[in-house]
């Protein structure tokens, strides 16, 4: 299913019978859940082309709102382009295909190896949780099957052509592994959709890029009222956390996404081991989903920052140590327990709404010797998120559980760009006109005004449902 890199045929069009919309579907005002259609008319002929298919979380892996009907017909749908393979991005592909998409789809090579183990890892959580709250599942294991194989791979500056006038170019986003900003250009309309926008500098990454010529910038926003410590700081906070559990002989609790975020503390922990910084402490990263991700990582070196690559390339893993120890199986994760104090576990989902962590928290948490590190993004509603304000009772898969652990929170180590770090982009990319999308709405409207007050651009910040014209002339 490769596409084609020539020309079509030489078509022409006619400017007066060409229009370009993008409806905001999802992911407007909210963090998660990315799905944008922009819709290519010329004359009797219309391209549609969806920026990611995500779903949206909260409280739950898998929110209640991703069972309801899409608002397009997914049998319409030309193209998907996905800019990175967290699964509020492409975690509702599988539905599209479940609903009749039979178009192609598009990603870099390493979310194409991505894709499949994270749809995998949601099939299994979005189960659980379907039979746990007598919900039906918005698609199982063959709809996840059957939607990989849609997927082509896309070079990271190479353009791809759909229909005459109607390209898409894919450039680092400096966000995980693989990630993409997707320029589009329309009719000689460039937009550029930044998906999730990596900070400067990138831990593992390569420094994101910018594009040149956009006049349409549609940028997220998740901590667009924000700035992160650096990852100095947040590795010295973590440092920190480890020596009191090192004092307490007991346990340090790390909820992390399984992909970046993991990969990100074991280099630090790493690091620090080496370095003699800290005794090599057990460390336990009870997780299927992040193994096979680090193996991702390793299996795509040129993906990798220069001086990661250098490491991976010798010989030398920077996501391995003597004291780390991969559980896969759930006898392993249970043996956890049986291992004395002091330990570190490093378990998914990064919110605490899903995955294995939900399990030591519900044992580790009420014991006062206990560290829970937050290092990511917690979404309003779920477990992180409550725990991070200040919650002392919360209930664990219908467990109420006393939380008596002392709770830590550290931004440093996010792969998302901070207040500043958006700016910065938007300022460099120096567009006509902003959308601002993929951030709770104080976030966003706060860029916004920031946007529009420092930099002098025209901004909106949709709302899900709401479509934008995009003037040809």
């Amino acid at each position: 299913m490769n596409f084609p890199d020539v020309a079509l045929s030489g078509l022409r069009y006619d400017d007066s019978m060409k229009s370009i919309s993008i409806l905001f579907a999802r992911g407007a005002r909210r963090v998660t859940g990315s799905n944008f259609l922009v819709e290519a008319k010329n004359g009797e002929v219309t391209t549609r082309i969806l920026i990611d298919c995500g779903l949206a979380q909260g409280e739950r892996f898998c929110e209640s709102a991703n069972r309801e009907i899409f608002s397009y017909d997914p049998a319409t749908i030309d193209i998907v382009l996905f800019t990175h393979a967290h699964a509020d991005h492409i975690g509702l592909f599988p539905k599209l295909v479940k609903n009749g998409f039979t178009g192609r789809a598009f990603a870099t090579a390493p979310t194409k190896a991505l894709i499949p183990i994270m749809l995998e890892d949601s099939v299994k959580i979005i189960a659980l949780e379907a039979k746990r709250c007598n919900d039906e599942p918005p698609y199982a294991i063959e709809d996840a099957i059957r939607a990989v194989e849609y997927i082509d791979e896309a070079t990271y500056g190479k353009t791809l052509e759909f229909a005459p006038g109607v390209t898409a170019t894919f450039h680092n986003a400096g966000h995980i592994l693989g990630s993409a900003t997707i320029l589009l250009d329309i009719f000689g309309k460039k937009i550029l959709f930044t998906g999730d926008l990596g900070r400067v500098p990138a831990a593992l990454v390569p420094d994101r890029e910018v594009p040149a010529d956009v006049e349409y910038l549609i940028t997220e926003s998740v901590y667009g009222n924000k700035t992160h410590s650096s990852l100095e700081e947040s590795e010295q906070a973590l440092l920190s956390a480890v020596k009191v559990i090192i004092g307490s002989q007991g346990t340090l609790l790390i909820p992390a996404f399984s992909l970046e975020r993991t990969q990100i503390i074991l280099a630090s922990l790493d690091k620090a081991i080496t370095n003699g910084v800290i005794p090599e402490v057990a460390v336990f990263m009870d997780s299927p989903l992040a193994a096979k991700v680090t193996d991702v990582y390793r299996k795509h070196p040129e993906f990798l920052r220069a001086d990661i690559r250098t490491r991976l390339l010798g010989g030398d893993d920077p996501f391995s140590f003597p004291s780390l120890k991969v559980s896969v199986h759930p006898d392993e994760s249970d043996a956890i327990d049986r291992h004395p104090g002091p330990k570190i576990i490093i378990a998914g989902a990064g919110m605490s709404h899903g995955g294995r962590i939900r399990r030591h928290e519900a044992k580790y948490l009420p014991q006062k010797s206990t560290v829970l590190l937050l290092v990511g993004y917690q979404v309003p509603g779920s477990l992180g998120r409550r725990l991070k304000d200040g919650a002392r009772t919360v209930n664990i898969d219908g467990v109420e559980v006393k939380a008596r652990a002392t709770i830590l929170s550290t931004d440093g180590f996010s792969a998302h760009a901070d207040r500043d770090d958006l700016m910065t982009f938007a300022e460099n990319v120096n567009p006509k006109h902003v959308f601002v999308i993929l951030g709770e709405t104080e976030s966003a409207t706060f860029l916004a005004q920031r946007i529009a007050g420092f930099l002098n651009i025209p901004v909106d910040v949709p709302r899900e449902g709401e479509t934008y014209e995009i003037p040809i002339v």
